[in-house]
């Protein structure tokens, strides 16, 4: 009955040793997972323009934004129609409207200095700029890079644990068999 103990405690050392070694990798893929998601969720900005129809301007007139921000021309039951068009066609809100919502996306390659228009009103200077820097390096293919608290599981330590383990189960049956032969020994010494 004694030996029979012995066998199963050290067969559940063996499974939490096994199972330990697992869940550590499981925790680091989600982990992992889960910054990579908050990096593509702040990767973009939306900024918006609208219509100063008192003085016929794009309010701001000027804005910065980065590869892969949003501009959004945005207005609503203006006295007189507006439109948004990119001198060089780039983007175009459509025909000219009291009220407009249309969003343009800058892709990554689009940096530059873009000049757009009110068409109907371009002559009394409804004119607007906007400057698109190019992405940081560091943003174009997100990395994940561990900090000296979190190592990423390499797939060395990954094939170490997978020896320690196999280890672990031969000691368990060496140590199984043992105590057998050992028991029944016992066994017929008594007898």
């Amino acid at each position: 009955m004694n030996n029979r103990c012995i066998q199963i405690f050290l067969m559940t050392i063996l499974l939490v040793s096994l199972s330990g070694s697992n869940a550590e990798q499981v925790e680091e893929t989600r982990s992992q997972e889960a910054e990579t998601s908050l990096q593509d969720l702040n990767e973009s900005e939306i900024f918006v323009v609208t219509v100063d129809s008192t003085n016929l301007r794009f309010t701001p007139d000027s804005i910065t934004v980065t590869e892969k921000d949003s501009v959004r021309f945005f207005w609503t039951n203006q006295l007189l129609p507006h439109n948004a068009v990119e001198r060089n066609g780039l983007f175009d809100s459509g025909e000219t409207a009291r009220n407009v919502d249309y969003t343009y996306t800058f892709e990554v390659g689009e940096n530059g200095t873009y000049e757009y228009i009110c068409e109907p009103h371009e002559a009394v200077g409804m004119i607007g700029t906007i400057i698109v820097e190019p992405l940081p390096e560091n943003q174009e293919e997100p990395e994940i890079v561990p900090d000296d608290e979190d190592e990423m599981v390499e797939p060395q330590s990954s094939a170490i644990n997978s020896v320690i383990s196999l280890g672990l189960v031969s000691i368990a049956v060496g140590l199984s068999g043992f105590l057998t032969v050992a028991s029944i020994r016992s066994t017929s010494v008594h007898e």
